[in-house]
């Protein structure tokens, strides 16, 4: 098989079980492959017994609480096997059914990409109506910059003079260096796709939020490089959702978005890359394109998060990042379906 999904999985069972469940992604078991990383003996035990129950491949890793320790860690196991492609999920979030079948199909073409990194992402996050889908990596840098990040620091976090002024500082260099480096409007892109090519770039186990920002950027200097296929694609309709409803690793380092020294340690972090000659400002990746089928379905969560193409004045609802053929085609079947509906 060339093709598999890494779960990495720390602490949530039930976020565990979504991934081959009917209701969220269900992917096949058979494509499965769940890394248990953690601290916790308890929560290591009861992975371990879903995993035989479901008769899922598993593997447990040592760990240090790090995203990063965890991350690589996957790869370790990713390289020892056979498979040539690895799609890499955190087990808190998910893959919508949509982004199941797009992974599935990428794994079909005769010549994969070795990288692919997500724009206009969607997560939900849980407010007193409801959870709801959003793009939160995705910004107004003129907007951005306009915010009086002092004031927000000093009134609403009630910080110090001396705290809110390092904050503020923190917060322009780390948004102005990711305005020059990332993608367009986008603070972060996080990889799914990866080849064993790309796996061999692993991540900074010294850096405990950012690390992925931190590989993106290293696999964007080898693509750049020419040494590797790496994609941009955008997440309309959703292939991955951030499931923020959970209390995470970053939250409880940033202490709930309230401390920003991880940001100090992303910067020299970033700072080094620069020193490399491994940052490349205002460059951009190619955009991945894909062939769809005339009469492509989307999951219900993907349609939270749609596109919406105008083709001959008329609107078509369908991935924005589908070929500009696949989406012709479409626009014909779905024209033709309307004429025979009406007659």
């Amino acid at each position: 098989m060339n093709l598999k999904f890494y779960v990495l999985t720390s602490e949530n069972l039930e976020a565990l079980k979504r991934h081959t469940s009917l209701e969220y992604s269900n992917i096949p078991k058979e494509q499965v492959v769940v890394v248990i990383n953690s601290l916790n003996p308890i929560y290591v035990q009861e992975a371990v017994s879903h995993c035989k129950h479901e008769r899922i491949e598993y593997h447990i890793s040592e760990s240090n609480g790090t995203p990063s320790k965890g991350k690589n860690s996957v790869f370790d196991i990713f390289l020892k096997s056979d498979v040539e492609y690895c799609v890499l999920i955190d087990g808190d979030d998910f893959l919508t059914k949509h982004g199941v079948w797009m992974y599935q199909h990428l794994a079909s073409l005769e010549t994969p990409p070795d990288a692919v990194c997500l724009t206009q992402q969607a997560s939900f996050r849980n407010l007193t109506d409801g959870a709801f889908i959003l793009n939160p990596f995705t910004v107004d840098y003129e907007e951005l910059f306009n915010v009086d990040y002092y004031k927000v620091f000093r009134e609403t976090a009630k910080l110090s003079h001396e705290k809110a002024t390092y904050f503020e500082s923190l917060h322009t260099k780390y948004y102005k260096e990711q305005q020059k480096y990332s993608e367009g409007t986008e603070v972060h892109c996080r990889v799914t796709w990866f080849s064993r090519k790309a796996a061999e770039f692993k991540f900074d186990e010294e850096i405990v939020i950012g690390e992925d920002t931190l590989q993106m950027l290293r696999l964007k200097h080898e693509a750049i490089e020419g040494r590797l296929n790496f994609y941009s694609t955008d997440e309309r309709p959703a292939t991955y959702i951030y499931d923020e409803r959970t209390y995470g690793i970053v939250m409880r380092k940033s202490k709930l978005g309230n401390d920003f020294n991880w940001m100090d340690d992303y910067l020299q972090a970033l700072e080094k890359m620069k020193d490399l000659g491994q940052l490349h400002e205002n460059m951009l990746l190619p955009e991945l394109e894909v062939e769809y089928p005339q009469d492509y379905p989307y999951d219900e969560i993907s349609l939270e998060t749609s596109y919406v193409h105008t083709l001959e004045n008329e609107e078509v609802l369908f991935p924005k990042n589908a070929s500009a053929q696949s989406l012709k085609n479409a626009y014909k079947f779905l024209k033709d379906l309307s004429i025979q509906q009406a007659a």
